[in-house]
């Protein structure tokens, strides 16, 4: 085992000279087990398969856009300094905390637009398969030798799961050798796997109880944790300017604590994420915005109906003088006949 770690390829096969990383298949594999969770879980929440489908497709692109912006823009100008490689993701690079916003965004949209179904059933319903992909993704990050932590230097723990042989660290951290490292990847891994055992425990035993919201709040509390206190054993983290405070873990805290006051006001029931007042106003909204596409609906067809009664008295009218003028020319004919006759 620890053989085959210390010399890993990161090239699974090539197709025509197109090298295949086993970064992006273990990223892509991620991907396809978290939409069988998502389509399982919409299942349970009743959602129309083929609105499920859509809403999959466009959060994933939004957040691994936002994945990979959140990793690219605190590095440009050091690591990136031309966009072929800002956008080279085959390499990786990617920062969960902003595919978190990226997918928020995408289904804050979706609510909007669709207006089919509440903001918070959808991002209950979306969660769990985010943790999925999540827990398999980063071993995408062990095959690309990225996401480790310090320097492991006591024997004893010199071996996986506390650590993870790196061949080439300075290609992350200049002055780094190779040797062990705190297997950050796995750490968080396995925290995300415990986290998501409890989200689906709580889902399953008390489905009729939960509240709207709460999976989501506590996956938001739990990955904010976790990622939060795994950046204490990163070697270098990105600051706050001069601060030395991480701003991931800046992120990752508040985003806990806000979640954290919010799961306490909702049983606590100061707040309703999908409360009757709240979807009346929606309702209301709604039918103002169908009643006016009604009424200017209905203007619009006055309109064509005016048009046309205006063109058909036209014909009308260009017609009847057609006939008079025919009718004035036959009886100047017959006139000019019996005077002929005469």
């Amino acid at each position: 085992m620890f053989d085959l770690a210390l010399s890993i390829n990161k090239i699974a096969f090539s197709i025509g000279g197109l090298d295949i990383a086993w970064y992006g298949i273990i990223v892509t594999s991620g991907i396809v087990l978290g939409l069988f969770t998502f389509l399982y879980m919409c299942k349970q929440q009743n959602i129309d398969e083929d609105f499920s489908l859509s809403m999959f497709l466009v959060t994933v692109i939004f957040a691994v856009a936002f994945c990979r912006i959140f990793y690219v823009v605190p590095r440009i100008g050091t690591t990136y300094t031309t966009f072929k490689e800002a956008i080279n993701i085959r390499e990786g690079g990617m920062t969960i905390v902003g595919g978190i916003f990226g997918g928020v965004l995408a289904i804050t949209l979706i609510t909007l637009v669709s207006r089919k179904y509440h903001f918070v059933k959808l991002t209950d319903t979306a969660v769990m398969p985010v943790m999925v992909g999540q827990i398999i993704g980063r071993w995408g990050n062990y095959m690309n030798q990225e996401l480790f932590g310090l320097q492991i230097t006591n024997e004893s723990f010199q071996h996986f799961p506390f650590a993870v042989y790196i061949e080439n660290p300075a290609s992350h951290y200049s002055g780094y050798e190779p040797g062990w490292y705190c297997a950050l990847f796995f750490y968080e891994g396995v925290l995300n796997f415990i986290g998501l055992a409890v989200l689906m425990y709580v889902y399953h035993k008390y489905k009729n109880k939960i509240k709207p919201g709460t999976i989501t709040l506590g996956y938001l509390i739990w990955y904010g944790l976790v990622r939060g206190s795994l950046e204490f054993l990163k070697i270098d983290h990105v600051t706050l300017g001069n601060t030395g405070i991480g701003t991931i873990q800046i992120i990752c805290y508040v985003m806990a604590a806000i979640c954290i006051v919010l799961l306490v006001l909702l049983y606590t029931n100061k707040i309703y994420f999908e409360s009757k007042s709240f979807q009346t106003v929606i309702d209301k909204r709604w039918d103002e915005i169908k009643a006016k596409m009604e009424i200017d609906a209905n203007k619009r067809r006055e309109i064509v109906d005016k048009v046309a009664d205006t063109t058909v008295d036209t014909t009308n009218a260009q017609n009847s003088e057609v006939t008079e003028n025919s009718v004035a020319n036959d009886k100047i004919e017959d006139a000019s006949k019996t005077s002929n006759k005469e």
